[in-house]
């Protein structure tokens, strides 16, 4: 293993692949139990966020810093683009950095190359390489969360009741904390 392995937390694609088994059909329409996956999870409820690598910035954490896990992100949207839908020309959608999920991303450090997005089932995965040069790490996660946190399809366009239902999802996405940590601290 390079050295950049020496910071891995979990393998995504395998984190991707138990999700697909423990969601099945029987869980298509619910959340499910997060800790079932069996890897480390930061889980928020509704959403979670699966740490893959943290790695201390290289070179002083200036704009300069090597980005060590530049490389196991690229890997990994690779591997999806392979598996969940796309080819090196479209398929994996790219949140905009201005709004919604995308937005609270980016103020947490997510960096310029942005997060990719894939659908399994009603949740969308969210690849996030972010850089925290305070405290000078990079780190790189999953995020899984409601499909419609990051692209929103109306069920019946124009009615009050979906009126309500987008200002939930809006509000639920814009409350969501992105930011984790790791060690991930004990549950208490």
């Amino acid at each position: 293993m390079d050295d950049a392995g020496e910071g891995l937390i979990a393998d995504g694609l395998a984190v991707l692949r138990a999700f697909e088994r423990v969601l099945g059909r029987r869980y298509s329409d619910r959340t499910p139990d997060w800790a079932q996956l069996g890897f480390p999870v930061v889980d928020r409820g509704r959403y979670a966020i699966f740490p893959l690598g943290v790695l201390p910035l290289v070179e002083g954490g200036g704009p300069g810093a090597v980005l060590r896990l530049a490389e196991p992100r690229h890997a990994l949207q690779r591997a999806c683009v392979h598996f969940y839908g796309g080819d090196d020309f479209h398929g994996e959608l790219e949140l905009d950095r201005d709004e919604g999920y995308g937005r609270r991303l980016a103020e947490a450090g997510a960096i310029a190359a942005g997060p990719c997005l894939w659908r399994i089932e009603q949740f969308g995965v969210v690849l996030a390489h972010s850089v925290d040069r305070s405290a000078g790490v990079e780190s790189l996660a999953l995020h899984l969360v409601p499909g419609d946190w990051v692209h929103y399809r109306p069920v019946n366009a124009g009615t009050k009741r979906e009126a309500s239902r987008y200002r939930r999802i809006v509000r639920e996405r814009d409350a969501a904390d992105v930011v984790w940590s790791w060690p991930i601290p004990a549950a208490g």
